[in-house]
């Protein structure tokens, strides 16, 4: 392989070389990163959240009777409820709870270890009853569980609570001790809580804040339940529990919906995300290969009588074919270096400004093999018909 030739070519047509090697730096650069984020999507929407995912209901009531004014009547018609669910064929288990799993958010706040330094941490954070992480398919893998008493007491005013946490937030906070037995506070100082147990998987995503795998539960009543039916039998369940809700009391309203609906309609924001960085992604490389199609197939025209030349002085039809897929070949690679710089550099703003994970070498990789690809076979046709061109083309009008 000659390389005197294809430099001088390069460094003849300054030009269009400069644009092949900015088309692909900029495709590179795109290209990996709209893969970046297609990955994290993809993440977010099949991420194992630790429950019983597909066989979970979420019910909400929605009071309008002047009687639910009263709290001793609204405890008395939510203990009512988890009893009537708990006791619907077809159901495994049943609680009261604010927390709504893959809602995209929920209730957040923060607290700091008691006598410890002040460093905050924000964690989710839900009231349910003791039935909650039965309910959700969920361990508890040291400590224990709330009592009847803890329970009852959440209708009482007071600043001393029992709380179960998640386990990546006792790792958080307690990364090297047991955290059960271990007490927190809100930043104000007026609540304490005391760690009772901890629960093992836990994800649920929450926008704005990283804190996915962070919980924090606490006894309360809430006018939301979730309900976990015997495998396969979720769907059926929903009819079944509005008029079982309604019959009980009719002064409200009861919106029932699958937690697998719900996880459906959060994975399909994703899914309108992933659609158009796919569209971009094609429409670049489609750019990008015809970019180097046009080129290559013009600087063929244009070296016919020197292709020619070289095939009367011995020239194999592969030797053509080969000076031009490798000339090809070191433009793209150029633009390939080039591309590298700017993918690491469009993601460090990405993930600063915007939103996003740290690209992760094997996405860089996939972008290079992608481009070198293209660049091959979108010069290849055009070497081909170099390749084709016969000797007596140079003695042409001599």
């Amino acid at each position: 392989m000659e390389f005197g030739p294809i430099f001088r070519a390069a460094i003849r047509h300054r030009a269009r070389t400069l644009l092949i090697v900015v088309q692909v730096a900029l495709s590179l650069a795109i290209v990996a990163n709209c893969l970046s984020l297609i990955r994290n999507f993809k993440g977010y929407m099949t991420h194992e959240s630790g429950f019983d995912d597909d066989n979970l209901v979420w019910i909400v009531s929605e009071p309008f009777s002047p009687a639910f004014k009263e709290d001793a009547y609204q405890i008395a018609s939510i203990d009512d409820d988890v009893r009537r669910l708990s006791a619907i064929p077809g159901v495994r288990a049943a609680t009261t709870t604010g927390f709504l799993p893959w809602a995209g958010g929920g209730s957040s706040g923060e607290v700091r270890v008691v006598g410890g330094p002040a460093i905050k941490f924000r964690t989710q954070w839900y009231g349910a009853d003791p039935h909650v992480f039965d309910t959700l398919g969920v361990r508890i893998i040291r400590g224990r569980n709330f009592n009847a008493q803890e329970y009852e007491a959440s209708a009482e005013r007071r600043t001393q609570f029992s709380i179960i946490i998640s386990k990546a937030l006792a790792d958080l906070i307690f990364p090297h001790e047991d955290a059960v037995g271990k007490r927190l506070e809100d930043p104000d100082r007026l609540e304490v809580y005391t760690i009772v147990g901890i629960i093992d998987k836990f994800y649920s995503p929450y926008g704005g804040w990283p804190i996915d795998e962070y919980a924090l539960f606490m006894t309360d009543r809430n006018f939301t339940y979730l309900v976990r039916a015997e495998p396969g039998k979720a769907a059926g369940l929903v009819p079944v529990i509005e008029r079982t809700l309604l019959r009980a009391n009719d002064g409200r309203n009861a919106r029932v919906k699958t937690v697998h609906e719900l996880r459906s309609d959060y994975a399909y924001g994703y899914q309108l995300a992933v659609m158009p960085l796919n569209f971009v992604m094609i429409l670049l490389v489609v750019v990008t290969a015809l970019g180097i199609v046009g080129t290559t197939s013009f600087s063929v025209a244009e070296r016919r009588r020197q292709i020619g030349t070289r095939r009367a002085l011995g020239a194999t039809r592969q030797a053509i074919l080969r000076h031009f897929l490798f000339e090809n070949w070191l433009v793209t690679t150029v633009g390939i270096l080039l591309g590298l710089g700017l993918a690491v550099a469009l993601n460090i703003g990405l993930v600063t400004l915007v939103e996003g994970a740290k690209i992760e070498w094997p996405i860089l990789a996939a972008g290079v093999v992608l481009l070198w690809t293209v660049g091959l076979l979108a010069a290849l046709g055009p070497a081909l018909r170099a390749a084709q061109v016969p000797p007596a083309i140079a003695t042409r009008n001599v």
